[in-house]
């Protein structure tokens, strides 16, 4: 038997506009299959809108059923990217909700990849993706939209200042001992060419930047992580032999870097990455938190800018 009223679209007794109403945390998992690639991701995904003063509430089931229906077809229609995901989700929204002039898709959680860590060897890792879906519509009745891509990876950082601290320490004790005869340029060349330890730690680093136009504005999430990855002391590693291991601690004590540093990698290698087409008034942010060895704190740094001002820096 139909319901007589839709108690939804009735006056409130409060005449307030609310920012966000929708639903939050509903998990799913999508196939995004590319033409030389494919991986498994799994996110929580957020469907909001904004409610005009005079209406009472949304449509809850519509925003439900319009996420299950994208899911659905995501499964017999695989997507090449995440953000075309909320893409459809938001603009579903806007066609099932009329009354409303903003809404936001948000899609967070891992991927599931294989990776070849070495010549012999290829493993399953798993990253942390996001993908933000911002549409406001204005009063023309143009919808504006803005996407924002973001991805976290974890790698090695090795303390500089520890580093520096341990070679002056083994200068001192060389130039102390009497048995010992060494030139203070040999002293210098040994300091250089010895591995010498600091405390090192797993740090999480995290790339977010926005796009406007999902045809022409091209950036991989894969791509986000490789940058994140190669801008740290060291790539982590799920399995390394003893030879692998003693390679991998070795280059990371070569590339000491405090957690500003990482920052200013992350920046300067998303710049000399080609991709095509990103404009300067462009948003991006970076962020690292690194998860201390010797300290009962977490160091934290965060940029966030425009690709215009760092193209100028870099």
């Amino acid at each position: 038997m139909p319901f007589k009223s839709d108690l939804q679209d009735s006056n409130s007794s409060l005449v307030i506009a609310l920012d966000k109403v929708g639903i939050v945390d509903l998990e799913k998992k999508v196939e995004i299959v590319q033409e030389n690639k494919r991986y498994s991701f799994y996110p929580k995904i957020s469907a909001l809108i904004n409610l005009p003063a005079q209406q009472r509430g949304i449509h809850m089931s519509r925003t439900s059923e319009t996420i299950e229906e994208i899911i659905n077809d995501v499964i017999f229609r695989p997507t090449p990217t995440i953000e075309r995901v909320g893409d459809r989700i938001v603009k579903k929204l806007l066609e099932k909700h009329p009354y409303t002039t903003k809404a936001e898709v948000k899609l967070k959680g891992r991927i599931v990849v294989q990776v070849r860590e070495s010549e012999q060897r290829t493993i399953q890792k798993s990253y942390d993706i996001s993908s933000y879906v911002l549409a406001e519509k204005k009063k023309s009745g143009v919808i504006d939209f803005n996407y924002f891509i973001g991805a976290s990876a974890v790698g090695i950082t090795v303390c500089p200042c520890a580093k520096e601290m341990s070679q002056e320490y083994a200068e001192e004790i060389i130039k102390s001992r009497k048995d010992i005869n060494i030139s203070e340029e040999d002293i210098k060349k040994l300091i250089n060419i010895l591995p010498f330890s600091s405390h090192n730690q797993r740090s999480k680093g995290t790339i977010v930047v926005q796009i406007k136009d999902l045809n022409s504005h091209i950036v991989d999430v894969l791509d986000i992580i490789d940058i994140i990855e190669e801008s740290m002391s060291g790539r982590i590693q799920s399995v390394l032999k003893r030879p692998e291991e003693a390679e991998l601690v070795r280059s990371a004590h070569l590339k000491p870097l405090f957690s500003e540093d990482v920052i200013r990698e992350m920046a300067k290698n998303f710049i000399t990455r080609d991709f095509p087409n990103l404009e300067d008034n462009f948003k991006i942010s970076f962020k690292i938190e690194s998860y201390e060895s010797i300290h009962p704190h977490n160091v934290y740094a965060e940029l966030t800018t425009t690709l215009g001002h760092l193209r100028k820096r870099i």
